[in-house]
């Protein structure tokens, strides 16, 4: 039985509800924008060339600046670098609107906005998966990592490009710039209604030497990456696994994102309707997934179990490339969105429960550029040839070499005492207890401002 309580638990933290809430708005405007984007350069008399121009400077903001963002996330308060990010977005989209207005938008100015939101995004992600375990007790945290899977399947995947193809259709771009500066403005001020307790403060600055809350430290030999690299590879599971998620990325993301609409338009006859179909199937398996997480906490061998998922999600890629009709590809679909959901809540918990607050930051950050790098790489393999075989093969090794990295990974990683042994990195029982009081005591002052 679902335990509903359980699932929204980290929402009754104030903190953590104000961060909720500024992610929700930034992801819906996130899904908003995604389809927004090439009807805004079309009305700007761009072709298809432009848009990859718009969309690649967006991929070269986000993968140029993402260790920045970890550095920053551990350099000074988290709540602060946040609500710096979502205040550059709204500023840069809000000149862009301005532009607009005045009849003078060029696409190279898409482009450069594009770099500035990728960028935004860069610092923004990491800081916040930083942040959470700062606003939240241990025992919420996983709940809280699988209410933002679901957000992030809803926002993205189905409700915002639904939204963003109604107002296309209804209001004009300018206005959906408008609306997407806006998103970004009310997120920075619900971050900047976030309050830090005291307690984490003090533990913070203790743990930097910085006076910082919420932040470690940048490199204490100023270099701001060779603590965290320092610590990564202290810790075989962590570089292993984010080696083992960065090749699997360079053998899955081409062929599903360049191939996988070719399969369904050359060899079973289908359309973008087809498509649109297979992602929302997918994207119904992640919120499936990211519930069924959020309503149960994790059990004591979930690092395993993170593994074996994301290897459950990726094996059906091998399949795809040789099923008789469309409708074969959706549970083949929907079990890539159920278990790679799976293996992400898992990791997102792993990583913020056993990664020091002083590092934090700069190792999420290298996760995510671990994730990142190499999915242009595998796009480019994927357009090498459009070769009937060629295709065959990149779904097949796409497939079962996630399999046998697997295999070697479980051989030389030994997974099973993580999750035994994950402990709050700085929350203890008696803090979370003070961040409770803080937060409550917050509340009554508002309640009696307002009144």
């Amino acid at each position: 039985m679902l335990s509903l309580s359980t699932s929204l638990a980290p929402l009754r933290h104030r903190n953590y509800r104000l961060l909720f809430v500024s992610f929700v708005i930034s992801m819906l405007g996130d899904g908003v924008w995604l389809v927004a984007l090439p009807w805004v350069a079309m009305e700007l008399g761009g072709d298809s060339s432009d848009l990859a121009m718009v969309v690649g400077a967006e991929s070269v903001g986000l993968i140029s600046c993402v260790l920045i963002g970890g550095a920053l996330a551990d350099r000074y308060p988290r709540k602060r670098v946040i609500g710096w990010s979502y205040a550059a977005a709204f500023t840069v989209l809000a000149a862009l609107a301005a532009v607009h207005l005045t009849g003078r938008l060029e696409i190279w100015q898409l482009v450069g906005a594009a770099f500035v939101l990728g960028a935004a995004a860069a610092i923004s992600g990491p800081a916040s998966d930083a942040f959470t375990p700062d606003l939240v007790p241990m025992d919420a945290l996983h709940a809280a990592n699988a209410l933002e899977s679901v957000v992030r399947s809803l926002a993205v995947r189905m409700i915002g490009p639904a939204v963003g193809g109604v107002l296309i259709s209804l209001i004009d771009a300018l206005s959906i710039i408008v609306l997407n500066a806006l998103s970004f403005g009310v997120a920075a001020a619900c971050v900047a209604m976030i309050v830090v307790p005291r307690s984490h403060t003090a533990t913070a600055d203790e743990e930097s030497g910085t006076g910082t809350a919420g932040a470690g430290t940048a490199g204490a030999d100023g270099v701001p990456y060779r603590e965290a690299l320092r610590y990564l590879f202290s810790e075989r599971w962590l570089w292993v696994l984010i080696v083992w998620s960065g090749l699997v990325l360079l053998l899955q993301s081409g062929p599903r994102q360049v191939l996988l609409p070719f399969v369904i338009h050359n060899d079973l006859g289908g359309d973008a309707r087809d498509y649109g179909t297979l992602i929302a199937v997918t994207g119904i398996a992640a919120v499936v997934a990211s519930m069924l997480l959020a309503s149960h906490r994790p059990p004591r061998d979930y690092p395993r179990r993170m593994l074996l998922a994301w290897t459950a999600g990726a094996a059906p890629l091998a399949l795809m490339v040789f099923v008789p009709s469309f409708w074969m590809l959706l549970p083949l679909g929907a079990m890539y969105g159920f278990f790679s959901t799976v293996g992400n809540v898992y990791w997102s918990t792993l990583v913020q429960t056993s990664v020091p607050s002083a590092v934090r930051g700069r190792v999420i950050s290298i996760d995510w550029l671990g994730s990142l790098a190499l999915v242009p790489l595998s796009a480019v393999l994927a357009g090498l040839s459009p070769d009937r075989s060629f295709v065959i093969w990149l779904f097949v090794l796409g497939g079962v070499l996630p399999v046998l990295l697997t295999l070697a990974t479980v051989r030389w990683v030994d997974l099973r005492s993580l999750g035994a042994e994950d402990k709050p990195a700085e929350q203890q029982p008696a803090e979370q207890r003070e961040q409770e009081q803080e937060e409550q005591a917050h509340e009554r002052a508002t309640v009696t401002t307002t009144s």
